[in-house]
């Protein structure tokens, strides 16, 4: 998604603590192309964001899988991860 938005040049993070449902808008991001929303893949409580995202938002362009992370959350059922793609099924999906 991000190389589909373009350079990213605002991030809307969610507050600490905050309780999310499966398929909640939860972050919002702004690029010189759209504005959009980041859905929750799961239920959970919002235990940690990366403020860095504030000043350099960037970082979801040029580092998604390392400092361009969005948030961290404490799931509300672990199981449910049972239901997600694994890195090869995503990859497949994409080639």
């Amino acid at each position: 998604a991000q190389e589909q938005l373009g350079d990213l040049v605002f991030v809307e993070l969610p507050e600490k603590g905050r309780t999310i449902a499966k398929g909640d808008t939860v972050v919002v991001v702004e690029s010189v192309k759209a504005a959009s929303d980041v859905y929750a893949p799961l239920a959970g409580e919002v235990t940690e964001v990366n403020d860095g995202l504030l000043d350099n938002p960037g970082l979801v362009n040029s580092a998604a899988e390392k400092d361009g992370w969005l948030w961290k959350m404490k799931l509300a059922d672990k199981a449910a991860l049972d239901g997600l793609m694994d890195r090869a099924a995503y990859d497949a999906t994409t080639a």
